[in-house]
C-alpha cells in the first residue's frame, strides 16, 4: 500500500480482542514501522558540498498531452472514464466526496479528521498520521482523473476536471500555501506529517492539467506555491526529513521531487533541480524508519544487503536518486545507483513487478511466496520510465513494458470495476487471506476501493495509463524516439514545422505495427526505434540502423508517409531466479488460467461495483510440470480486435507433464494480463 502508516487502523473494536487480532493489514506492520532511530545522523556525506557537473539525459521527454492514446488503450481508458473505477471512485469513498481537506478541512488537530469509510481510529499517538491520508487518494484520484478526461476529449469529465482545478486554485493562500494544514501545524512538525506529501500529488495533478490546458494561472499557482516550501524546507530554515516516529507520510514526501524535475523541464529554471537534490541529501541525512531507507544513500553503499523496506517507498525513491545523481553528477551517487540496480534485480517477479505488499523484507522474490501491490508497480514502472530517458538504455523500455502489460493489467477485473490490492504471479485464490500464510489480510481481493488496508491503489489505477502513453515516445534535440509499443499518437514540433506520428498497431498481440507520419512539409529527421531484448531482430520498410540498442531510420519525411515494422518475436521459456521457469513472448508473459466462481462480500449501493473474492473451481493445476522439451503453439487473434485482452483467442498450446497422473496433456497458456487467477511459473521435468 502507498501510504504504509495506515495499516495501524483496526476494522474491529479492541474491547474484544487483542492487538495481533485487531490490525487488519498484516501481521509484519508494527515490527515494520517501529523501528526508528531518531537523531540517527549519517556521515560520509560531504560531497554534497561541492559544485555540480550534471550529466545531459540521453532523452528528453515529451510533454504531457502531445501524446494521447488510440487502439485498444484508448478504448479501455474511455470505458474507465465513462463507466469504471475512474469515475465512480468520487462516489463510492467519502473521503474524496466529503473531505474537503485542501480548502474547508484542513487539519490543525485530530478532530478535524472527517470519518472515512471503513477506517475507525482509536485514539492512539501514531494517529496524528491520519490527517494527511486523504490528500494522498484525492491528489492521486485528481491526477489520474484529469489526466484520463483530457486524453480521452470526454466532455462531461472535463467539465469536472476544469471544476476540481478551479476549487485548488481557490483554495491557495495569499503567501502561495497549497496543501492540507492549519497554521497551527504549517511546516512545523516534530513527527508524522504529510506537508510535501501531499503538496505532491495536488501539484502532479496541476502539472498534468497545465501542460494539457496551457493555461498560465495554473503554472503561477505551481510556482508560488513552491517558492514558499522551498524557503520554509532550506539549508537556512528547515530540514524537512528532521523528525520523530514520522510513518510514512513525511517520506513519501520526498516525492516532490518529481513535481521539481517537471517543472524544471517546463521553465528551465535550475533553481527547482537544485532544490531536488537538496532534498535527497536531506533525505539521506536522517534515520527516520527502517521502512523507508532502502533508497537512502548510507544504505544504498551497503551493496551486498537486500532491500527491506515498504515496496512503494523503495520503488518511487529510485527517481529521486536517478534525477540527483544525473543533476549532480556525483560519482558517489553514481555508485548508489549501480547499486541500487543491483538490489533491485533480486526483487523482479516473472511478470516484471518487483515484490512488495506491504514489505519486501529482506526477501529475493519468488512467484508465490512474495507478493506485490498495484501501487508499488506504478512507482516501479514510472522509476524505469525515469531511467530510460536519463541514460538510454534500452533495456528499461523492456521493463517498464513487461510490467505494465503483465503486471498491472493482471490486477484488473473485465468489467473495469475492481483491481485486486495484492497479488502474486501465481494466484491460486484470494479469499481475504495471504495465500502462503493463511492469515487474514482484506488486501487479497477485488474491490474499487480497498477502503480496508487504504484507497490508495485504485487512485493509482487511474494514473497507469496516463503515465503510460506519455512514456512510450521521447524526444532526442530534434528527433523523434519510439520507446515502447501499442497504439498511440504524438504531436510535436519537429525543426519548427508540425508533426503528427501514430503507432497503428494492436500490439502486444501483434507483432505489426504501421508508423503514421504527417508533416507540415518535407521535414528532415531521424526516428529511433527501441530494439527489445526478446527480438533477434526487426524488419522495416525503410533503410535503419542499429547503435546503442536502437534502430534509426533517418530521411526527409513528406505528408502522409509510412513506415511498417514487423519483430521478430520468439516464444521462450525463461528461467526466474527462484529457479522456476515461465513462458514469455514478445512483451507478453503467458499463463495457466484457473477456473474461478466469485462470492461477493461488499456492495456499495452502486450498480455494478462491489468487493469480491475468487475461489478455484479446478486444481489441477497443482499437479503441472514444463516439459523440457515443449511442443509451443501460438494461436494469435484477429489483428483488429479493439479489446484483445479478453477475448481469449490468442493463446499458447505447451506440452505439460501431470507428474499425480503420470499422463502428458495439453493446455492453453493465455497471456498473463487477462487473467484472475493463474499460476505463470512451474518446475521442469525430464519425463
Amino acid at each position: 500500500m502507498k501510504a504504509f502508516w495506515i495499516s495501524l487502523i483496526c476494522i474491529i473494536f479492541f474491547s474484544s480482542c487483542d492487538v495481533k487480532e485487531k490490525n487488519s493489514q498484516g501481521r509484519d506492520f508494527l515490527n515494520n514501522i517501529s523501528q526508528t532511530d531518531h537523531n540517527k545522523t549519517f556521515q560520509k556525506l560531504d560531497f554534497f558540498k561541492y559544485p555540480y557537473h550534471a550529466i545531459e539525459p540521453t532523452f528528453q521527454r515529451a510533454e504531457f498531452g502531445s501524446v494521447t492514446p488510440k487502439g485498444w488503450i484508448e478504448e479501455m481508458m474511455k470505458h474507465d472514464i465513462r463507466e469504471g473505477m475512474v469515475i465512480a471512485l468520487k462516489d463510492l469513498y467519502p473521503g474524496i466526496k466529503k473531505d474537503d481537506l485542501y480548502r474547508f478541512n484542513r487539519r490543525g488537530k485530530m478532530e478535524d479528521v472527517p470519518e472515512m469509510g471503513d477506517l475507525v481510529l482509536t485514539g492512539e499517538d501514531w494517529e496524528k498520521s491520519i490527517m494527511w491520508w486523504n490528500a494522498e487518494t484525492t491528489g492521486n484520484w485528481w491526477d489520474g482523473f484529469i489526466r484520463h478526461a483530457y486524453l480521452c476529449e470526454d466532455q462531461f469529465a472535463i467539465s469536472m476536471a476544469d471544476s476540481i482545478v478551479q476549487h485548488i486554485l481557490d483554495s491557495q493562500d495569499k503567501d502561495g500555501y497549497i496543501g492540507i494544514y492549519k497554521d497551527n501545524l504549517r511546516y512545523n512538525h516534530n513527527g508524522s506529517n504529510g506537508e510535501l506529501w501531499a503538496q505532491t500529488t495536488v501539484l502532479r495533478a496541476l502539472l498534468g492539467y497545465y501542460e494539457l490546458t496551457k493555461k498560465n494561472e495554473v503554472l503561477n499557482a505551481i510556482e508560488r506555491a513552491l517558492a514558499l516550501t522551498m524557503n520554509k524546507y532550506s539549508r537556512s530554515q528547515k530540514n524537512p526529513f528532521d523528525l520523530t516516529r514520522a510513518f510514512g507520510g513525511a517520506t513519501h514526501g520526498l516525492m516532490i521531487t518529481d513535481v521539481c524535475e517537471i517543472m524544471f523541464s517546463i521553465t528551465k529554471k535550475t533553481m527547482y533541480q537544485d532544490y531536488a537534490v537538496f532534498l535527497y541529501e536531506s533525505f539521506s541525512s536522517y534515520h527516520i524508519n527502517n521502512s523507508s531507507n532502502d533508497i537512502r544513500y548510507p544504505y544504498l553503499i551497503m551493496k551486498d544487503s537486500l532491500f527491506v523496506g515498504h515496496g512503494v517507498h523503495t520503488y518511487e525513491h529510485i527517481r529521486s536518486l536517478v534525477n540527483a545523481y544525473y543533476w549532480s553528477g556525483y560519482n558517489e551517487l553514481k555508485q548508489a545507483y549501480d547499486n541500487m540496480l543491483f538490489k533491485l534485480n533480486s526483487c523482479i517477479l516473472p511478470s516484471g513487478a518487483g515484490h512488495g505488499n506491504e514489505w519486501i523484507s529482506n526477501k529475493k522474490a519468488h512467484p508465490t511466496k512474495t507478493a506485490t501491490e498495484y501501487c508499488a508497480m506504478v512507482e516501479l514502472r514510472n522509476s524505469f520510465a525515469s531511467i530510460l530517458q536519463k541514460t538510454g538504455k534500452s533495456a528499461f523500455g523492456d521493463k517498464a513494458e513487461k510490467l505494465t502489460y503483465n503486471g498491472l493489467l493482471g490486477f484488473r477485473n473485465k468489467t473495469g470495476t475492481a483491481i485486486s490490492y495484492g497479488k502474486s504471479d501465481n494466484c491460486y485464490i484470494l479469499d481475504g487471506e495471504e495465500m502462503d500464510k493463511k492469515e487474514k489480510n482484506p488486501r487479497y481481493k477485488y474491490s474499487p476501493t480497498h477502503s480496508e488496508p487504504a484507497v490508495c491503489c485504485v487512485p493509482n489505477y487511474a494514473r497507469n495509463l496516463p503515465y503510460f502513453i506519455h512514456q512510450m515516445w521521447m524526444k532526442k534535440n530534434e528527433n523523434i524516439v519510439i520507446q515502447m509499443f501499442g497504439p498511440s499518437k504524438l504531436e510535436t514540433r519537429i525543426n519548427q514545422k508540425n508533426i503528427s506520428i501514430e503507432q497503428r498497431t494492436n500490439y502486444p498481440f501483434s507483432d505489426k505495427i504501421t508508423i503514421k507520419i504527417t508533416t507540415e512539409g518535407p521535414t528532415k529527421f531521424s526516428i529511433f526505434i527501441r530494439k527489445p531484448e526478446w527480438c533477434d531482430s526487426i524488419q522495416f520498410s525503410e533503410n535503419s540502423n542499429l547503435e546503442n540498442g536502437y534502430y534509426e531510420i533517418r530521411k526527409i519525411w513528406n505528408q502522409n508517409d509510412s513506415l511498417q515494422i514487423h519483430f521478430d518475436q520468439k516464444t521462450q521459456i525463461k528461467e526466474h531466479q527462484s529457479g522456476e521457469y515461465y513462458i514469455q513472448r514478445g512483451a507478453l508473459v503467458y499463463a495457466l488460467e484457473i477456473p474461478h466462481e466469485e462470492k461477493r462480500v461488499k456492495s456499495y449501493g452502486k450498480i455494478g461495483f462491489y468487493d469480491y473474492h475468487c475461489y478455484p473451481t479446478l486444481n489441477e493445476y497443482e499437479d503441472l510440470e514444463m516439459k523440457k522439451e515443449m511442443n509451443l503453439q501460438l494461436n494469435e487473434m484477429d489483428a483488429h480486435t479493439l479489446e484483445p485482452w479478453y477475448h481469449k483467442d490468442h493463446y499458447i498450446k505447451a506440452d505439460f507433464y501431470n507428474k499425480k497422473k503420470g499422463i502428458t496433456s495439453i493446455q492453453k497458456l493465455v497471456p498473463m494480463g487477462s487473467t484472475v487467477l493463474r499460476k505463470v511459473s512451474f518446475n521442469i521435468t525430464e519425463k
